[in-house]
């Protein structure tokens, strides 16, 4: 399959340059140098240890790499074309091989005391793809999927304004939970065509984003943790990531609601969420270090380079560029392309980002994140599905 997807890549990249710019066969060459160093990031990641919310981001970033057509970014992503996204479905199976009792995909491990209410759901979306692509397993992916959509819908705590806490035994927002489970909200209630999921989905961002929104030094940006149980913040920092995560997600929420096909009259909401991701990458290009990297935090902690934030923000930048043109310009291209090169460019030989931010330690470096590597299939792909559409 991959074969085939470069194969296609770079013959329209190639007649894209017949008669074009230098820039245009510049963008071939960085593809054949840097698809021999994405094998090893993918491999890297898939030999990295996951926690409940790395298995969802490692089986959303496997699907782009290696099925985008099944992706929400694909043309026909709800429906089965006749290929098993196997690479997908085998990490969405391990998810549902340690579901909890209470429905939390991926938490079976020591006893489920990470304590997220959302991380399993990150999982969520290649779970339920299992429903319409692997046929054998069918029920078991559709009773794996319903009981995650019912923890987060009905067991999970919820904070004062009725958004989803993103942990179990409190009431909180991180910015982290819009990716985790909004995007699977959505993502359920195109599959089923419930458009009150839908609007859900877009209601969970808004009260996130109500929560969290902050005016820092370079634009609106997202804290980090807010507690609605003491209300005060646990970390009002400005971290690359955790911004990242509200992008990735509420992209992902918008583009779903779009392919929906049962959802005309939300165009509003798709507005919406666009808008609020063009106000992070704003607020994010604009911290933008002499290295062409995102800090780890704008404001609020440390400031070093970080691959991770950079990586997931050049993907939604990419993302965005292509399937909102009018909404966001070449400039935004620009930063992209920026962060894609000082990303790739600093690979290591066993695949790993560097630097990257420590996934339990938002304030430190680390020397390996899955996230990461993930974050790094996601861009890559958007860039190949860019100038390959």
């Amino acid at each position: 399959m991959q074969l085939i997807i470069r194969s296609v890549f770079l013959l329209s990249v190639t007649k894209l340059s017949f008669g074009a710019t230098t820039g245009d066969t510049s963008e071939v060459s960085l593809y054949q140098n840097y698809e021999g160093v994405i094998p090893n990031v993918k491999s890297a990641m898939l030999g990295s240890i996951r926690t409940s919310w790395e298995q969802g981001t490692a089986a959303g970033g496997i699907l782009e790499y290696d099925n985008p057509e099944y992706s929400v970014f694909g043309r026909s992503p709800f429906t089965f074309n006749g290929t098993e996204p196997i690479s997908a479905l085998q990490l969405a199976y391990s998810a549902a091989v340690r579901q909890t009792a209470d429905g939390r995909l991926s938490q079976n491990i020591n006893d489920a005391l990470d304590g997220a209410a959302l991380d399993g759901a990150s999982a969520g979306s290649v779970v339920l793809m299992g429903s319409f692509t692997d046929e054998s397993r069918k029920a078991y992916w559709l009773h794996a999927s319903e009981a995650e959509l019912n923890y987060v819908l009905n067991v999970a705590p919820r904070t004062s304004t009725g958004a989803i806490s993103h942990r179990a035994n409190s009431r909180q927002y991180w910015a982290d939970g819009v990716y985790m489970g909004f995007p699977f909200i959505a993502y359920y209630g195109a599959v089923t065509q419930n458009q009150t999921l839908l609007q859900i989905a877009y209601d969970q961002c808004r009260l996130y984003r109500d929560a969290l929104l902050l005016d820092g030094p370079t634009g609106k940006l997202w804290g980090h943790i807010y507690s609605d149980d003491t209300k005060s913040w646990i970390d009002k920092g400005l971290w690359g990531t955790g911004n990242a995560w509200a992008a990735l997600g509420m992209l992902r929420v918008a583009v779903t609601i779009q392919k929906a096909g049962c959802c005309g009259g939300m165009t509003s909401q798709v507005s919406d969420l666009m808008a609020w991701v063009k106000e992070i990458l704003d607020g994010e290009f604009a911290a933008l270090t002499s290295d062409n990297l995102i800090p780890d935090y704008v404001i609020g902690g440390s400031t070093f380079d970080d691959a991770s934030a950079s990586a997931a923000l050049a993907s939604v930048a990419y993302r965005s560029v292509t399937l909102f043109p009018h909404q966001f310009g070449s400039n935004y291209t620009t930063v992209a392309n920026k962060l894609r090169d000082a990303v790739l460019s600093r690979v290591t030989n066993l695949g790993t980002l560097s630097p990257v931010v420590d996934p339990l330690n938002w304030d430190a470096q680390g020397l390996l994140s899955t996230e990461a590597q993930s974050f790094a299939l996601m861009m890559f792909s958007a860039w190949r599905d860019g100038l390959s559409p």
